[in-house]
Protein backbone atom coordinates (compact mmCIF):
# COMPACT_ATOMS: atom_id res chain seq x y z
CA UNK A 1 0.00 0.00 0.00
CA UNK A 2 1.37 3.10 -1.00
CA UNK A 3 1.01 6.03 1.15
CA UNK A 4 1.80 9.65 0.97
CA UNK A 5 1.22 12.34 3.71
CA UNK A 6 0.32 16.20 3.51
CA UNK A 7 -1.07 18.99 6.04
CA UNK A 8 -4.37 18.26 4.92
CA UNK A 9 -4.90 14.36 3.44
CA UNK A 10 -3.54 11.61 3.16
CA UNK A 11 -2.69 9.49 -0.26
CA UNK A 12 -3.25 6.16 -0.13
CA UNK A 13 -2.92 3.93 -3.38
CA UNK A 14 -3.89 7.09 -5.26
CA UNK A 15 -6.90 7.81 -3.55
CA UNK A 16 -6.71 11.19 -0.66
CA UNK A 17 -7.95 10.08 2.97
CA UNK A 18 -8.82 13.06 4.99
CA UNK A 19 -8.57 13.01 8.72
CA UNK A 20 -9.28 15.48 11.59
CA UNK A 21 -6.78 18.35 12.53
CA UNK A 22 -4.16 16.11 15.02
CA UNK A 23 -4.21 19.24 17.41
CA UNK A 24 -8.48 18.85 17.46
CA UNK A 25 -7.85 15.53 18.02
CA UNK A 26 -5.62 15.46 20.83
CA UNK A 27 -7.58 18.27 22.43
CA UNK A 28 -10.35 16.65 22.33
CA UNK A 29 -8.52 13.24 23.99
CA UNK A 30 -7.22 15.27 25.89
CA UNK A 31 -9.82 17.36 27.85
CA UNK A 32 -11.77 14.41 28.17
CA UNK A 33 -8.74 12.76 29.97
CA UNK A 34 -8.63 15.31 32.59
CA UNK A 35 -12.69 15.70 33.22
CA UNK A 36 -13.10 11.88 33.80
CA UNK A 37 -10.50 11.80 35.97
CA UNK A 38 -11.79 15.30 38.34
CA UNK A 39 -15.76 13.33 37.84
CA UNK A 40 -14.11 10.45 39.40
CA UNK A 41 -12.06 12.00 42.48
CA UNK A 42 -15.60 14.40 43.39
CA UNK A 43 -17.52 11.08 43.22
CA UNK A 44 -14.96 9.77 45.95
CA UNK A 45 -14.39 12.80 47.74
CA UNK A 46 -11.12 13.66 46.61
CA UNK A 47 -10.15 16.74 44.74
CA UNK A 48 -7.79 17.23 41.84
CA UNK A 49 -3.95 19.03 42.05
CA UNK A 50 -3.43 22.42 41.71
CA UNK A 51 -1.55 21.76 38.85
CA UNK A 52 -4.50 20.03 37.16
CA UNK A 53 -6.96 23.03 37.89
CA UNK A 54 -4.62 24.98 35.70
CA UNK A 55 -5.01 22.36 33.01
CA UNK A 56 -8.42 22.67 32.98
CA UNK A 57 -7.72 26.11 33.13
CA UNK A 58 -6.25 26.01 30.07
CA UNK A 59 -7.86 23.71 28.25
CA UNK A 60 -11.61 25.11 28.81
CA UNK A 61 -9.94 28.55 26.78
CA UNK A 62 -8.37 26.01 24.10
CA UNK A 63 -12.68 24.77 24.08
CA UNK A 64 -12.97 28.27 22.84
CA UNK A 65 -10.30 28.36 20.65
CA UNK A 66 -11.13 25.68 18.67
CA UNK A 67 -14.75 26.26 18.74
CA UNK A 68 -14.18 29.71 17.46
CA UNK A 69 -10.86 29.07 15.01
CA UNK A 70 -11.61 25.66 13.42
CA UNK A 71 -15.88 23.99 14.14
CA UNK A 72 -17.75 26.88 13.26
CA UNK A 73 -15.58 28.22 10.29
CA UNK A 74 -16.20 24.41 9.15
CA UNK A 75 -19.22 24.52 9.07
CA UNK A 76 -19.98 28.41 7.38
CA UNK A 77 -17.78 27.01 5.01
CA UNK A 78 -20.03 24.44 4.22
CA UNK A 79 -23.65 25.76 4.88
CA UNK A 80 -22.40 28.55 2.35
CA UNK A 81 -21.18 26.32 -0.53
CA UNK A 82 -23.73 24.30 -0.94
CA UNK A 83 -26.19 26.98 -0.42
CA UNK A 84 -23.69 28.60 -3.46
CA UNK A 85 -24.55 25.05 -5.77
CA UNK A 86 -28.58 24.57 -4.75
CA UNK A 87 -28.46 28.52 -6.28
CA UNK A 88 -26.53 27.89 -9.32
CA UNK A 89 -27.34 25.12 -11.70
CA UNK A 90 -24.39 25.60 -13.17
CA UNK A 91 -22.27 25.10 -9.84
CA UNK A 92 -24.28 22.13 -9.06
CA UNK A 93 -23.54 20.76 -12.44
CA UNK A 94 -19.91 21.69 -11.97
CA UNK A 95 -19.60 20.27 -9.11
CA UNK A 96 -21.95 17.24 -8.87
CA UNK A 97 -18.87 14.29 -8.75
CA UNK A 98 -17.32 16.08 -6.20
CA UNK A 99 -20.29 16.27 -3.81
CA UNK A 100 -21.38 13.04 -4.19
CA UNK A 101 -17.69 11.91 -2.83
CA UNK A 102 -18.42 14.39 0.16
CA UNK A 103 -22.28 13.13 1.27
CA UNK A 104 -21.38 9.19 -0.45
CA UNK A 105 -24.96 8.52 -0.71
CA UNK A 106 -24.22 5.02 -1.22
CA UNK A 107 -25.98 1.65 -0.43
CA UNK A 108 -29.55 3.44 -0.77
CA UNK A 109 -30.62 1.29 -3.89
CA UNK A 110 -30.39 -1.80 -2.49
CA UNK A 111 -31.42 -0.65 1.39
CA UNK A 112 -34.61 0.66 -0.38
CA UNK A 113 -35.15 -2.84 -2.35
CA UNK A 114 -35.60 -4.56 1.52
CA UNK A 115 -37.82 -2.33 2.94
CA UNK A 116 -39.03 -4.36 5.96
CA UNK A 117 -40.05 -1.63 8.77
CA UNK A 118 -36.62 -3.16 10.56
CA UNK A 119 -35.64 -1.43 13.71
CA UNK A 120 -32.33 1.06 13.47
CA UNK A 121 -31.40 0.10 9.78
CA UNK A 122 -29.89 3.47 9.46
CA UNK A 123 -26.98 1.36 11.04
CA UNK A 124 -26.60 0.92 7.27
CA UNK A 125 -25.57 3.98 6.05
CA UNK A 126 -23.06 4.64 8.58
CA UNK A 127 -20.40 4.14 6.71
CA UNK A 128 -21.54 6.78 4.23
CA UNK A 129 -20.11 10.74 5.47
CA UNK A 130 -23.18 12.62 5.61
CA UNK A 131 -25.20 9.87 7.16
CA UNK A 132 -22.25 9.28 9.72
CA UNK A 133 -22.37 13.28 10.48
CA UNK A 134 -26.26 12.72 11.08
CA UNK A 135 -26.18 9.68 12.88
CA UNK A 136 -23.26 11.31 14.96
CA UNK A 137 -25.19 14.24 15.80
CA UNK A 138 -28.65 12.39 16.58
CA UNK A 139 -26.91 9.88 19.05
CA UNK A 140 -27.30 9.43 22.35
CA UNK A 141 -23.75 8.45 24.47
CA UNK A 142 -24.85 5.38 26.26
CA UNK A 143 -24.68 5.71 30.19
CA UNK A 144 -24.96 2.98 32.71
CA UNK A 145 -28.34 4.31 33.51
CA UNK A 146 -30.78 4.59 30.26
CA UNK A 147 -31.37 8.48 30.10
CA UNK A 148 -33.91 10.03 27.06
CA UNK A 149 -32.51 12.07 23.98
CA UNK A 150 -31.94 15.81 24.71
CA UNK A 151 -34.10 18.07 23.96
CA UNK A 152 -32.12 19.49 20.95
CA UNK A 153 -31.72 16.22 19.62
CA UNK A 154 -35.57 15.70 19.26
CA UNK A 155 -35.79 19.73 17.68
CA UNK A 156 -33.37 18.49 15.18
CA UNK A 157 -35.05 15.06 14.37
CA UNK A 158 -38.33 17.27 13.92
CA UNK A 159 -36.39 20.06 11.67
CA UNK A 160 -35.15 17.19 9.90
CA UNK A 161 -37.93 15.16 9.11
CA UNK A 162 -39.76 18.27 7.96
CA UNK A 163 -37.09 19.47 5.21
CA UNK A 164 -37.29 15.60 4.16
CA UNK A 165 -40.78 15.67 3.73
CA UNK A 166 -41.09 18.91 1.87
CA UNK A 167 -38.66 17.77 -0.51
CA UNK A 168 -40.42 14.35 -0.77
CA UNK A 169 -43.44 16.06 -1.34
CA UNK A 170 -42.01 17.84 -4.43
CA UNK A 171 -40.71 14.83 -5.63
CA UNK A 172 -43.44 12.96 -5.36
CA UNK A 173 -45.51 15.96 -6.85
CA UNK A 174 -43.51 15.47 -9.88
CA UNK A 175 -44.16 12.19 -10.43
CA UNK A 176 -47.48 11.27 -9.17
CA UNK A 177 -49.15 14.92 -9.30
CA UNK A 178 -52.10 14.67 -6.79
CA UNK A 179 -52.43 10.68 -7.11
CA UNK A 180 -53.92 8.34 -4.59
CA UNK A 181 -49.98 7.56 -4.48
CA UNK A 182 -49.29 11.34 -3.31
CA UNK A 183 -52.24 11.46 -1.05
CA UNK A 184 -50.97 7.90 0.71
CA UNK A 185 -47.64 8.73 1.12
CA UNK A 186 -48.28 12.55 2.23
CA UNK A 187 -51.01 10.68 4.96
CA UNK A 188 -48.33 8.28 6.15
CA UNK A 189 -46.05 11.22 6.21
CA UNK A 190 -48.48 13.10 8.15
CA UNK A 191 -48.85 10.67 10.68
CA UNK A 192 -45.08 9.85 11.62
CA UNK A 193 -44.61 14.18 11.94
CA UNK A 194 -47.42 13.57 14.10
CA UNK A 195 -45.94 11.59 16.39
CA UNK A 196 -42.32 13.06 16.23
CA UNK A 197 -44.77 16.33 16.83
CA UNK A 198 -45.78 14.74 20.08
CA UNK A 199 -42.32 14.65 21.72
CA UNK A 200 -41.13 17.65 19.58
CA UNK A 201 -43.85 20.12 21.98
CA UNK A 202 -41.95 19.04 24.60
CA UNK A 203 -38.90 20.90 23.63
CA UNK A 204 -38.07 24.50 24.43
CA UNK A 205 -35.99 27.29 22.15
CA UNK A 206 -32.98 26.74 23.40
CA UNK A 207 -31.64 30.16 25.16
CA UNK A 208 -27.63 30.26 25.51
CA UNK A 209 -26.66 30.67 29.39
CA UNK A 210 -25.53 33.87 30.84
CA UNK A 211 -21.63 34.63 30.11
CA UNK A 212 -22.50 32.25 26.88
CA UNK A 213 -20.68 33.58 23.49
CA UNK A 214 -22.93 34.33 20.72
CA UNK A 215 -21.94 32.38 17.59
CA UNK A 216 -23.90 32.90 14.59
CA UNK A 217 -23.28 32.44 10.14
CA UNK A 218 -22.64 35.91 9.34
CA UNK A 219 -24.44 35.53 6.11
CA UNK A 220 -28.05 34.81 4.89
CA UNK A 221 -29.19 32.73 2.14
CA UNK A 222 -29.45 35.88 -0.40
CA UNK A 223 -25.50 36.49 0.23
CA UNK A 224 -24.98 33.72 -1.75
CA UNK A 225 -26.94 34.92 -4.81
CA UNK A 226 -26.28 38.69 -4.63
CA UNK A 227 -22.51 38.03 -3.65
CA UNK A 228 -20.69 34.58 -4.55
CA UNK A 229 -22.74 33.81 -8.28
CA UNK A 230 -23.17 35.34 -11.26
CA UNK A 231 -26.80 36.25 -11.60
CA UNK A 232 -27.85 33.27 -14.52
CA UNK A 233 -30.84 32.46 -17.04
CA UNK A 234 -33.01 30.03 -16.17
CA UNK A 235 -31.17 27.80 -18.85
CA UNK A 236 -28.34 27.93 -16.50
Amino acid sequence: MEKEENDVFQLVNKSKSYIPDESLVSFIQEWLQIHKKRAKLTREGREISDEEKKKIRKLDRMKVHYLDNTIFPAMANLVYFFEAIGSSKMLSDAFEDEVIELVSPGNVKSAAKSVDGMRFSSSQFERNNLARLIIAILKTPRTKKKSPPSKFRISLMYQLQTIVGDSMDELLMQEYSYSQIWKSAMDDYGKMKGWLALLARSTEDYKRKEGEEDRTLGFLPRWVSNKATIYETEDY
